[in-house]
């Protein structure tokens, strides 16, 4: 008979990843929020166009899917710092 999920420790392993994980992402949602609000006044206030706030933007919307796609069992992979950290092409 083979043993439940719960008695394996990769299973273990994993919940407290995804405990954290889930943290980093209610982080990771409030940060990038803030970083749109600031882009988009910069934007419309200026002509200036702050290209590396919206690339890091960028990348943050990757981890931030790479992320939830770990949480929701969509994948095995661990976002950063596991892997590198996103660049601006999806690339899950």
């Amino acid at each position: 008979m083979a043993k439940p999920g719960y008695a394996d420790q990769a299973f273990w392993v994993r919940l407290v990843f995804m405990v954290i994980y889930w943290a980093v992402l209610n982080i990771s949602l409030s940060i990038f929020g803030i970083l749109l609000i600031i882009l988009t006044v910069i934007r419309f206030g200026s002509q200036f166009e702050p290209v590396p706030l919206a690339h890091f933007i960028s990348g943050l919307s990757n981890f931030i899917s790479q992320t939830l796609s770990f949480v929701c069992f969509q994948t095995e992979e661990k976002p950063y710092p596991f892997q590198a950290w996103p660049s601006e092409d999806k690339g899950n």
